[in-house]
């Protein structure tokens, strides 16, 4: 690999921010002396101080009249521009644009977020796991169902599953369907909104038989037995759209957020007329009680 040459696109990526500047002389003199940023009203920031705070995504946006938040949820828009309004859940809004690398976002050595900040992010993310254990199965067989559904959206695993000529392809997809509504009744979580973090098989406890050979003599062969185990994540939408390199797998990521809030929204209009439903039927319980009394 050519190091020399991705430190000199890094560099001119740097320079080439524009969009930084622009959404930097947006922000108000409580925003930017929140960020720790000196000077006030738009003038110009330092270009490294800039980059370092978007990567950190702890700029605070003034013009957000058309995003409606709620300190306990995470929200998240699409302005007509492309760009994407987020708040976290610590209520701190920050925008992604639809291309932050400028001239090379599709480049191959562009820019990354530094690890850091990434595995800071993840940790925070809820999970659920999954098992199932004992099945009569070599584990190196099963382990490529497995490693096939590993690394996706839990609606993408669940929908490839279903054409992958496997034997214990239905399975792995069972296990997956399974953990996703224990999400969904733990956390509140919809498959929309999770991804297979973890998905590996090992060995399990083997069966010893004898194996007939040639001129007399018998062998050892063994039974295979294997576990499976399943993490389901969070997806961190805005990180996700932060890492993606191209301009196509953005909005495809942007897709997947808008799909997630959306039956997100749903889910919660749901549940609120199912809990209206259930007072209903306790108040129904109460007058009955108070008359027979």
């Amino acid at each position: 690999m050519n190091f020399g040459l991705v430190n000199r696109m890094a560099n001119l990526a740097i320079r080439n921010n524009s969009f930084i500047r622009s959404q930097i002389s947006r922000t108000s003199s409580t925003a930017l002396s929140h960020a720790g940023l000196s000077g006030s009203g738009p003038s110009p920031v330092p270009k490294m101080q800039s980059l370092q705070q978007f990567q950190n995504q702890s700029i605070t946006i003034r013009d957000l009249s058309t995003v409606t938040h709620h300190a306990k949820t995470e929200s998240m828009s699409m302005q007509q521009d492309g760009t994407v309004i987020a708040t976290g859940p610590d209520g701190t809004k920050y925008s992604i644009p639809l291309k932050p690398l400028g001239n090379f976002n599709q480049k191959r050595h562009a820019p990354k977020i530094a690890p850091r900040i990434v595995r800071s992010r993840t940790n925070k993310l809820r999970t659920v796991d999954g098992r199932n254990k004992n099945i009569r199965h070599s584990p190196w067989r099963l382990n490529l169902v497995c490693q096939f559904a590993a690394g996706q959206t839990v609606d993408d695993a669940l929908m490839q599953l279903q054409f992958v000529n496997k034997v214990k392809a239905p399975l792995v997809r069972s296990l997956i369907h399974g953990t996703a509504n224990s999400a969904k009744m733990k956390y509140g979580l919809l498959p929309s909104q999770l991804e297979v973090a973890e998905c590996f098989a090992t060995h399990g406890t083997h069966l010893k038989r004898l194996k007939t050979m040639g001129r007399g003599r018998a062998g050892k062969m063994h039974r295979r037995f294997s576990h499976v185990r399943l993490v389901l994540r969070e997806i961190d939408f805005p990180l996700k759209i932060m890492q993606c390199t191209s301009v196509n797998q953005r909005k495809r990521w942007v897709e997947k957020m808008e799909i997630g809030l959306k039956d997100q929204a749903e889910y919660r209009k749901e549940k609120e007329e199912i809990e209206a439903l259930e007072r209903e039927v306790e108040e129904m319980k109460r007058k009955k009680e108070a008359e027979s009394n």
